[in-house]
């Protein structure tokens, strides 16, 4: 990628510049999830609760139909405190 100081692009819509990107492959490495041993243990073991297996698998569905939706703010919350608890405040 090269950043061309003569160019002006409106950071609103970045599709203005006729630039469609690629579509990655389902076998990407950042489409592939792939647990260590000690968490595919844990999981082999039984190690989650009925409720939290539940869950996982009403996600893992949701995100093969394609129809899991991200809470932004939730999310944006958790990463508010993570890094509040990074700096120890």
């Amino acid at each position: 990628m090269r950043i061309d100081p003569t160019t002006l692009v409106s950071i609103t819509n970045p599709r203005e510049r006729g630039e469609t990107p690629a579509p990655k492959p389902a076998t990407s490495p950042s489409a592939v999830v792939s647990l260590g041993e000690a968490a595919s243990a844990a999981g082999a073991a039984g190690g989650a609760s009925s409720a939290v297996t539940a869950r996982i698998a009403a996600i893992r569905d949701e995100l093969a139909a394609g129809t899991y939706v991200v809470d932004l703010d939730k999310l944006s919350e958790r990463i508010l405190d993570d890094d509040l608890a990074r700096e120890g405040v």
